[in-house]
């Protein structure tokens, strides 16, 4: 299964190689991110072209030398022009330094913005995203083809420095001597015919590279977190594992080989053809110099600008390629960029003041959105129907009370808690938080007035307080030693050798379950949201624990709307309101005495986990 999984993913990915190559497309998106340095750009060409021009004089000193100097015996002569050499190495060492100091400034600048906008832009897209996504991939795009996008600026000012090489040459070239010009000339069409043929494969081979690397990458991801060790651990399937990770491997093996061949072949050729032309520059040059019709000095000069026409031919034949991979790590990138976020904030936002926490929903159909990703995975889970998951759900929930959402798994409970979130918005109808539609409301003040407990908490691999500073990073000390008092997790966290700084590890696996849920909570007592959503919060507790956590519930749900998602009836017993959710519509309402009377599917529900329950 999971080899089929891979070969699906590699296949999704085929298409894609087809893609790679210039074009004006890629180009505007590459100056869209280096527009901003147009000015040290200019500097930076500016300095090429002043290295340009310094780097013709070496010749021309060594051919006064051969011609001038040494026939006249002239040592003082000999001496100016040793001191001319000096002074121009001087200077084109001065220069390069410059030129690097100028280059790295624009490219680290490129990465840097890249990477910032790549991360904020991934923070606003929408969960669907994510879990259409695999984090490996998203990594991939973050780190490794933003880096491969800086290239492109180092590859255009090559190219820049190329040209006026090959210009400035070319025109001393003729001046010293037009056939010998012309003969180096006659094997441009061999280095076109090379880059023709063989440059164009090496694109699809860096898009190979890439691709598999994500893949690999991706793998150990989902492996090498605490959950994806402890799975692999339990069901003794490291061999497995270590036989599909070379697989993995093996095929970034593989494309890099690939790709190394192919470079190398295509380069090597590129030179050797240059090679041939400059010894084609001696024989000519040789047989003139013998018969008196040039000087040793000009037939050294014209070899050694020969040496410097090649160069500039071959790169700027290779500059294409090597854009072209440098467009192919931008492409990827600006892929996830162009995936556009479909919970946003409003153009004209509403404030509320002072949040009561009344919450209504009004005619709500949901379904969950088909999200496009850039990403191979997409092709494996996306369905070209999406199924409705919400009907025409109303109700209304009074602020400061308790509102518990019942029924089976898959019904719609957590949909509905989501919504009122705004993880994802309903396809009709409407949310309301005290009477306005949450979709008026920036994100980060919504975000502000609710606060979320789920049955499995995220803590970041980072200490205590730091974890619950998250909710309010501007806490003192006093505020998040009190809200760990209320959450029942105070004496806990001071018994610790390191108190709050103690770190919890990825996901807070060095923490037990109880208390991690204790830390969550007062994370939200930290956070003071007017509306507190509890997804199962006590479902996978031990009685023990599930009494610390509920005593700290009760404390957190004090004052407070509070929507309770419940797979335990006994616990929301005394909710002011029970809506039973099934097949994503609400088929019952009421308190717990009166859906009892009624005798429904929430008498069936209790009375089923009556007669379970009763053994203990």
């Amino acid at each position: 299964m999971q080899q089929m999984r891979y070969a699906r993913m590699a296949a999704a990915n085929g298409a894609d190689l087809s893609k790679a190559g210039i074009s004006q497309e890629s180009l505007r998106r590459a100056w869209s991110f280096a527009s901003k340095y147009r000015s040290a750009l200019a500097v930076y060409i500016a300095i090429i072209a002043l290295t340009a021009v310094v780097g013709l004089a070496p010749p021309l000193v060594l051919r006064a030398i051969l011609d001038t100097a040494i026939p006249k015996h002239s040592f003082g002569f000999l001496y100016e022009l040793v001191v001319l050499a000096v002074v121009l190495n001087l200077a084109t060492t001065g220069l390069g330094v410059l030129s690097r100091w100028i280059g790295s400034r624009i490219g680290e600048g490129l990465i840097f913005d890249l990477r910032s906008e790549l991360f904020a832009h991934l923070q606003r897209l929408p969960i669907a995203f994510y879990t259409k996504s695999q984090t490996g991939a998203i990594l991939s795009r973050l780190n490794s083809d933003v880096l491969g996008a800086q290239q492109s600026v180092s590859t255009a000012s090559s190219a820049v420095s190329d040209v006026l090489t090959l210009v400035l040459t070319l025109a001393v070239m003729v001046k010293l001597s037009l056939p010998v010009t012309l003969l180096a000339l006659v094997i441009i069409p061999f280095l076109i015919v090379i880059d023709r043929t063989l440059g164009k494969r090496i694109a699809p081979l860096a898009r190979a590279q890439m691709v598999a690397n994500a893949s690999m990458s991706t793998y150990a991801t989902e492996r090498f977190n605490v959950s994806g060790a402890t799975l692999v651990k339990l069901f003794g399937n490291a061999s497995a594992e270590e036989r599909n990770y070379r697989k993995q491997a093996a095929k970034v093996r593989d494309a890099g080989i690939a790709l190394a061949l192919g470079g190398r072949l295509y380069f090597s050729l590129l030179g050797l053809i240059g090679g041939l032309g400059a010894v084609a520059v001696y024989l000519i040059g040789g047989r003139l110099a013998i018969q008196g019709a040039m000087s040793v000095g000009t037939l050294v000069a014209l070899a050694q600008y020969a040496t410097r026409l090649y160069s500039p031919i071959t790169d700027l034949a290779s500059s294409r390629v090597n854009l072209s991979q440098a467009l192919v790590s931008f492409d990827r990138v600006t892929e996830v960029l162009e995936v556009k976020p479909s919970v946003v904030d409003p153009a004209e936002p509403v404030s509320l003041e002072s949040p009561r926490g009344e919450i209504e929903f009004r005619h709500v159909d949901f379904a969950y959105p088909a999200v496009d990703t850039p990403f191979a995975v997409s092709e494996l889970v996306e369905s070209a129907e999406r199924p409705q998951v919400l009907h025409d759900v109303n109700f209304q929930v009074t602020a400061g009370t308790m509102t518990a959402l019942v029924g089976p798994s898959g019904a719609g409970k957590s949909t509905i808690a989501s919504l009122i979130s705004r993880l994802y918005d309903p396809d009709q109808g409407q949310v309301l938080l005290d009477g306005v539609d949450i979709r008026d409301l920036r994100l980060a003040e919504l975000a502000s007035h609710i606060g979320v407990v789920s049955q499995d908490p995220h803590l970041f691999h980072d200490s205590i307080v730091a974890n619950l500073r998250y909710a309010r990073p501007e806490a003192t000390m006093e505020e998040i030693v009190e809200a760990a008092r209320a959450a029942q997790i105070l004496d806990t966290v001071l018994a610790l050798p390191d108190g709050f700084e103690t770190v919890v590890g990825e996901r807070g696996y060095r923490l037990s379950g109880g208390e991690r849920q204790r830390i969550a909570i007062a994370r939200v007592f930290l956070k003071r949201p007017r509306v507190v959503i509890l997804d199962e919060a006590t479902s996978h507790l031990d009685a023990e624990n599930e009494a610390a956590v509920q005593e700290a519930l009760h404390q957190l749900l004090a004052e407070r709307t509070s929507i309770v998602i419940a797979h335990r009836l006994s616990t929301i017993l005394a909710a002011d309101q029970i809506l039973v959710v099934k097949d994503g519509r609400i088929v019952e309402r009421g308190t717990h005495a009166e859906l009892i009377a009624e005798g429904g599917t929430y008498h069936e529900l209790f009375e089923t986990q009556a007669f379970v329950r009763a053994p203990e």
